[in-house]
């Protein structure tokens, strides 16, 4: 396969955007300072109109990666790159908010792949997306046991994991195709926590790193058919194993800006991620319009997870979506010009405090089609709302718009063009 200057150009793109991403942030996560953070459940590719309801749906022209085995759709003679990145504007509400903290925005850089079919039956592609981020400032006070002072303190966290991952799909005739996605992932945790006694003009500022580092499997089938002339029909599944992380951390504790202890490796962090399993129908007519529905079920239950005032529970998503591509004729062949999307989600997510789970729901809308004959583009906005003001939690409200960019083109090997 011969470089192409297009290629390059994506990846020096998305290298200078994650470096940008890193002085940009500046949204507070609330609910990332449990766990690893923020696990996000989004797909951010062609299906994000439709709500990330994509398991039952192969790719053919976009990098559809929602089931692993999709990417066996993908047209033979074409490699694909693609890139997402989103916006979003939250509102925060309840208890602990206040005028100065009420609202928030922030920019990431959430994927980043490449794609091919390399002969008939096999399609492999890698890439890189973000799993999970850590991004939250709160202060407050804290007593010492045995002590009736209290001290004032602030409390930050960030980063977050990404997702490196190399997949494989193969089908199975015209109908059935099976894939395994392999990943690492990996990234540092970060938290610190400052405790002012203003009485003594003392600070004491403690950072805990941890930076996980672990092997990730995600397996998926999918089944497609013509159930008449009008109506095609396709049924996904996926199915991720429960896996366990292990961090390596390390302690930071200054007094006065005086070293106390300094990188100091403690004993490794622990933390699971659990069995998942998902199914997806989805049904076409006349190949231009697509209906779909996705259910993800979560056992969280089972890894005990818990801490002071916190649990993780077992969780549900479950999201629909509707598409309708505008196409032309060309020599004879349909060409997709242009495709419309609206889609809904419920999410019951894993997180319970004080005994209340924290619940998300939200609405999306989106469009895309060619910039020219090799590029091509997805915009799809999302509305929604996750969490409560009960039990002085805090309820976001939140508007997300992201853009995805797509190249592909022939391969090419000794002058050759493969059919």
């Amino acid at each position: 396969m011969k470089y192409r200057k297009e290629v390059i150009f994506f990846c020096f793109l998305f290298c200078q955007a994650g470096a940008f991403r890193a002085h940009a942030q500046n949204m507070n996560n609330p609910y990332s300072v449990y766990g690893i953070g923020d696990i996000d459940f989004r797909a951010y590719n062609r299906t994000s109109g439709m709500a990330s309801t994509g398991l039952a749906l192969p790719s053919s022209y976009y990098i559809i990666d929602n089931n692993p085995a999709a990417i066996a759709g993908l047209v033979r003679s074409f490699y694909l790159v693609d890139a997402a990145a989103t916006g979003k504007s939250v509102q925060y509400s309840g208890s602990p908010i206040s005028a100065g903290n009420s609202s928030n925005k922030d920019f990431w850089i959430k994927r980043f792949g490449l794609a091919v079919k390399v002969n008939k039956i096999w399609a492999s592609a890698f890439g890189i997306r973000q799993f999970s981020n850590v991004n939250y400032k709160f202060n407050g006070t804290k007593s010492i046991e045995g002590s009736a002072t209290t001290y004032a303190t602030d409390n930050e966290g960030d980063g977050g994991l990404n997702e490196y991952y190399w997949t494989n799909a193969v089908s199975f005739g015209k109908h059935f195709s099976l894939g395994l996605k392999s990943a690492i992932i990996a990234g540092p945790v970060n938290h610190s926590e400052t405790l002012t006694d203003e009485t003594l003009q003392s600070t004491i500022a403690t950072q805990q790193q941890d930076y996980y580092g672990q092997a990730h499997f995600q397996a998926g089938a999918l089944y497609s058919t013509a159930v008449n002339k009008q109506w095609d029909l396709s049924l996904g599944g996926r199915f991720e194993p429960r896996i366990k992380m292990i961090a390596e951390r390390t302690l930071t504790v200054t007094e006065n800006a005086t070293a106390i202890v300094t990188n100091d490796l403690l004993k490794d962090g622990v933390f699971y991620l659990p069995n998942t399993y998902a199914g997806g129908i989805a049904l076409k007519h006349n190949k231009k319009a697509t209906f779909a529905l996705d259910y993800v079920y979560e056992d969280w239950s089972s890894l005990h997870i818990s801490d002071q005032g916190w649990q993780l529970i077992s969780s549900n998503r479950l999201s629909a979506g509707v598409e309708f591509s505008k196409q032309k004729r060309i020599a004879g062949q349909a060409y997709e010009t242009r495709f419309f999307q609206l889609g809904a989600f419920l999410n019951n997510s894993y997180l319970q405090i004080r005994n209340t789970p924290v619940r998300e729901f939200g609405f999306t809308a989106g469009m895309g089609g060619a910039i020219n004959g090799s590029f091509h583009y997805n915009l799809a906005l999302e509305a929604g709302s996750r969490g409560t003001t009960k039990e002085n939690l805090i309820r976001e409200n939140y508007v997300q718009l992201t853009l995805g960019l797509s190249f592909r083109d022939f391969l090419a090997s000794k002058g050759r063009k493969y059919e």
